[in-house]
């Protein structure tokens, strides 16, 4: 019953508020989920082809499907196939070893695997690419409970694997108390926090418009002044290391004009994700203004500063991208400095950056040039 407000408490977000499809699709898994195991308590009055084969495809393709919409939320799709492959594969062993090779462990098993695999995607992609931010607020926890999730699922197979079970999942108390007590908690849970992320994207819409570069999806200059100010306060207060790259591409005026300012946008943003990939979730990247951008690296030593400069010159240089038919790309060129103690703010680090950034300029572009005093 609980699992069944939660539906429509989903249902009334989307029909009332956000007609988003993402929002649709989590509303459509968490159905599928209810009506299977709606299904599977009727299994005095149905045939075992509903109670036990369509009730585990349901429940199974409602965690896929919470997967493949949560994948679409967070903008990291998954691919539709992933989605159907779970619940039709576990389907297909379920169905196999009930009516032509009984077999109640496997059976389980095949359950277990198709629910951890589809709240592990589901995990994986809240807690493995939210940046710093709101989002984490939201997106952590249900992360999180999808973690725990995945560990109800094992611990299912554990208990298949160790003890001899009943051949009715029902008619054995201590499992019915694990399977309700995670159904009703863990999955109500979910559904509480994936309503909170939908209900705070437009509060972070707006942050987005504020302090993101529309095109790149860097932090624009305000965004990143407020994030960095936290994170050089950190390094001061702990006296830990801080170091910045100041990057710059080269020629990009002659390109937007062999090329077009189409092509330009298609390359800045191809070059933001490509960068986004080399950093960790704690560094700062920022589309500082036109073809310059600045990434802060906290906690970072100087010389594992130039690392990983060298490494997004060399990654930038391998770039391509095509427009209307035509492979074209282009170069950086990056200065880097680091906090120091007379240093004593954090625009003192920029300049210095960008000092070395115009000798790279000047020693011919397409280098990484140091900040001779960090």
């Amino acid at each position: 019953m609980s699992m069944a407000v939660q539906t429509l408490a989903l249902a009334y977000v989307w029909f009332g508020h956000f007609r988003d499809r993402a929002v649709a699709e989590l509303f459509l898994g968490l159905a599928m989920i209810v009506s299977g195991v709606a299904i599977a308590l009727s299994r005095p009055h149905l045939d075992p082809i509903f109670t036990h084969v369509l009730a585990v495809t349901l429940v199974t393709g409602g965690h896929a499907y919470h997967a493949f919409a949560v994948g679409r939320f967070v903008g990291r799709p998954v691919p539709a196939s992933v989605a159907i492959a779970i619940p039709v594969a576990v389907s297909v062993v379920f169905a196999y070893f009930f009516y032509v090779q009984p077999r109640f462990d496997i059976r389980i098993i095949a359950f277990s695997l198709g629910i951890a695999t589809a709240s592990g995607i589901g995990a994986a992609l809240l807690l493995g690419t939210t940046p710093r931010g709101p989002l984490r607020n939201t997106h952590w926890p249900v992360g999180a409970l999808l973690v725990l999730q995945v560990v109800f699922a094992i611990l299912g197979i554990v208990w298949v694997l160790t003890e001899d079970p009943s051949e009715d999942l029902f008619e054995n108390a201590r499992l019915q108390t694990v399977w309700f007590s995670q159904a009703i908690i863990v999955i109500n849970l979910i559904t509480l926090g994936l309503c909170l992320m939908i209900t705070q994207r437009p509060q972070l819409d707006l942050d987005r418009q504020v302090n993101y570069d529309l095109l790149t999806g860097a932090l624009n200059r305000p965004g990143f002044e407020r994030s960095a100010e936290a994170d050089w306060s950190h390094s001061i207060r702990h006296d830990t290391h801080l170091s910045l790259l100041a990057l710059d591409l080269d020629g990009f005026r002659a390109f937007n004009s062999s090329f077009g300012t189409e092509a330009g946008d298609v390359w800045l943003k191809a070059f933001a994700e490509m960068v986004r990939g080399l950093l960790r979730r704690e560094d700062l990247l920022c589309r500082f203004r036109g073809e310059e951008f600045v990434i802060l690296l906290p906690g970072t030593p100087f010389e594992a500063a130039l690392q990983a400069a060298e490494r997004i010159r060399r990654e930038a240089e391998r770039l391509r991208i095509l427009h209307r038919g035509t492979e074209v790309s282009t170069t950086i060129s990056v200065g880097a400095a680091a906090r120091t103690s007379d240093r004593l703010t954090l625009k003192s680090v920029m300049a210095a950056a960008d000092r070395a950034l115009h000798r790279a300029k000047a020693a011919g572009r397409n280098r990484v040039e140091a900040d001779e005093r960090s």
